[in-house]
């Protein structure tokens, strides 16, 4: 299912806030580094206390760089949330990180003006800390100069603040601001009476705009729509909006339009589209003005591919019909004649250049490291690009790309990692042994791996569909190869990297080709002597819990499952997601009118074939695959008489937040994989 991210999120055990940290860092690396016999197998405390790096931005004269940090949870508090801080680079490496931002209430999105001096960032340091009934504190525009000083509060107000940027000028600030709550509703709120009306009272997301020289702010839009994301015109006389009827996923997903607005009046200009694709999508204006850049969503709602409308009004063009990769996030070069992408190409990510005219895709340069987390910056004249990089071996850091030179790194977020014992990553392909497709896929070997030997062997089929595993830093596939364990990451039909015709193959078809595209490249490893046909496990997530909880309906060749946050039951998850159009795309209509399709596609159709012990995993806050798809799976296997066990994590969303529950639901993964392929059969 969709959910914007690509990588299991952690937490952890200690924090580093100051420059005397990465000095500390650094003498740990060394240490590592001169005792790698003492390298560990992976713990599942070791992944929650990775620190997470993101929103990479570049200023205008590709000088420095600010970037945020997700610091590791505090195991001792674990109620807190965790902290975000930014930090700032030179982008010649001539300097370590230095803090830049930090608030015990987090502050993200650092955006710098277009002279440089002055860094705008949200924050809700300045807030009331909500208590008991009281609400959470609200992020606000703060802004601070960048040679130094304290951060002045630009933005005060009810309703929070959720996006901000520049004019091209720098005289003013862009926003968009949530609907606070009406006084009458705070009082109900406070007396108790939090009734929710389904599709009533919608808090929608507006636009305002600030002016740097009086502080003097303006609301911009006023219309019943949602402002999901925003552009301004180069001239500062216009933004191009993406808006969509409410703030509910469906509609941000598959019901958003790309509009123009005046920025004065407020008044819709122009209409430019009404398939733009979901809020992951940048929608940005090209420098010199003519045309605007959206991701176009296909008929079918599946996939997406970049789109230039002419500004003024008029047909759109798509751009990568023919491309044999998937790209996600794009950026115009300075004279508007190209964009740069984060594009995957098989289980590859890196940065690609985009000709505006012709869609001719040319790869920028050697770049060690994967690009991921569409977190990418470009300097003024684009010649210098600053991302955020990782591999197999390392999570994400801070790196720069100048133009002619080879690629650096910037930061060591992550020094402790290279005390452990790490699997190796492989990019592999195989056929479908019905049409001949070629499937991509990642395979994690144990770092003591040995040709000849067969290996106790974990499937991981990853999230989505459209999706994609790559040759990047991945938490579960590290703990299970630390462990002895070969891990299989497929790409099977419906995932990215090989065009959006292959993005869309698996529609009205989940449990069909994909599966038989996966147990394939199982059957490869087997051959190779790789896999132990007799040691075989399935788990995933989303779609990869489908796809476990589907498999172990169709086979008994796996000896254990797990079932996370699982689709389970096709029917019965369109009327309790909260994308149902997200069904009715992949399945062709509303299932009342398609049930045997439906039903034909749902592991409870096949649930008396499971011979499988299956761990069913789920969060009770999950509104993207509700609970009750894992109860109705569970509560199947148990009166069937399967072994299984279901773990309900209280407050956790369709991905995980809460330290203590990443490192449950890793203890739990690993001890179910090793009782039932590790440990003598009894």
């Amino acid at each position: 299912m969709k959910h914007g991210a690509r990588r299991e999120p952690g937490g952890g055990r200690w924090s580093i806030t100051a420059r005397a940290g990465w000095a500390l860092l650094a003498c740990l690396a060394g240490a590592f580094g001169a005792r790698a016999e003492e390298k560990r197998p992976i713990l599942p405390e070791d992944l929650v206390g990775i620190r997470e790096v993101g929103d990479v931005q570049i200023a205008a004269d590709g000088t420095r760089i600010a970037f945020v940090v997700k610091e590791p949870g505090d195991p001792k508090k674990p109620e807190r949330e965790r902290d975000t801080n930014i930090w700032v680079v030179p982008a010649d490496g001539g300097a370590p990180p230095r803090l830049f931002a930090s608030s015990p209430r987090g502050d993200t999105a650092p955006r710098w003006s277009p002279d440089g001096r002055s860094l705008a960032f949200l924050s809700s340091r300045g807030e009331p800390q909500g208590e008991g009934g009281e609400a959470k504190p609200k992020k606000q525009i703060y802004l601070m100069p960048t040679d130094g000083g304290e951060a002045e509060a630009l933005t005060s107000g009810p309703g929070e603040v959720t996006g901000l940027k520049w004019s091209k000028d720098g005289s003013m600030i862009a926003y968009t601001v949530v609907d606070a709550p009406t006084d009458a509703e705070e009082k109900r709120r406070k007396e108790g009476d939090d009734a929710l009306h389904v599709d009533h009272d919608i808090k929608l997301s507006r636009l305002w705009v600030i002016r740097l020289a009086d502080r003097k702010a303006e609301q911009v839009t006023r219309q019943d729509f949602n402002v999901n994301d925003f552009s301004w015109s180069p001239d500062g006389a216009e933004l191009a909006l993406s808006v969509s009827p409410s703030p509910k996923m469906d509609d941000v997903y598959f019901h958003a339009a790309l509009v123009v607005v005046r920025r004065q009046t407020g008044e819709v200009a122009r209409r430019l589209s009404d398939r733009l694709a979901d809020f992951s999508a940048m929608r940005s204006w090209s420098p010199v003005g003519r045309t605007i850049l959206f991701s176009q969503i296909t008929p079918t709602q599946i996939a997406a591919l970049p789109a230039l409308a002419p500004a003024g009004g008029g047909a759109a063009r798509v751009l990568l019909d023919e491309y044999r990769g998937t790209t996600y996030r794009y950026e115009w070069t300075p004279d508007s004649k190209a964009l740069v992408s984060e594009a995957i190409e098989g289980t590859r990510a890196r940065l690609v250049r985009i000709d505006a005219a012709s869609g001719a895709v040319t790869a920028l340069g050697e770049i060690f490291g994967d690009v991921s987390e569409a977190s990418f910056s470009l300097s003024g004249d684009g010649r210098t690009i600053a991302y955020r990089g990782e591999g197999p071996d390392s999570p994400g850091d801070v790196w720069v790309l100048p133009s002619g030179k080879p690629a650096r790194r910037l930061t060591d977020l992550n020094p402790s990692i290279r005390s452990l014992r790490l699997g190796a990553f492989k990019e592999i392909t195989w056929k479908n042994s019905k049409d001949g497709q070629t499937i991509y896929g990642v395979l994690v070997t144990p770092p003591d791996f040995k040709a000849g030997r067969a290996y106790p062997t974990v499937v991981q089929p990853h999230g989505g569909p459209e999706w994609a595993c790559w040759l990047g830093w991945s938490s579960q596939p590290q703990l299970l190869a630390s462990n002895g364990y070969v891990v299989l990451l497929p790409n099977p039909r419906g995932s990215d990297g090989q065009g959006w015709r292959f993005v869309e193959a698996n529609r009205d078809d989940w449990g069909g080709m994909d599966f038989r595209d996966i147990m394939d490249g199982v059957d490869d490893l087997a051959r190779q002597g790789i896999a132990d046909p007799d040691r075989l496990g399935i788990g995933g997530w989303s779609y990869g819990g489908f796809m476990s909880s589907w498999a172990v309906t169709q086979t008994g060749r796996f000896k254990a499952a797990i079932v996370g946050a699982a689709v389970t039951d096709l029917f019965s998850m369109f009327g309790t997601t909260d994308i149902p159009t997200f069904q009715r795309a992949y399945f062709l209509d509303l299932p009342f009118r398609r049930r045997a399709a439906y039903d034909g596609h749902s592991p409870m159709s096949f649930i008396q074939n499971v011979k499988t012990p299956s761990l069913v995993l789920h969060g009770l806050a999950d509104d993207r695959v509700p609970p009750s798809q894992g109860w109705e799976f569970y509560t199947g296997l148990r009166s069937l008489g399967v072994e299984t066990e279901m773990v309900l994590y209280p407050r956790e969303p369709h991905v995980f937040e809460e330290r203590a529950h990443w490192v449950d639901r890793y203890r739990r993964v690993l001890a179910w994989f090793d009782r039932h392929l590790k440990e003598p059969a009894r």
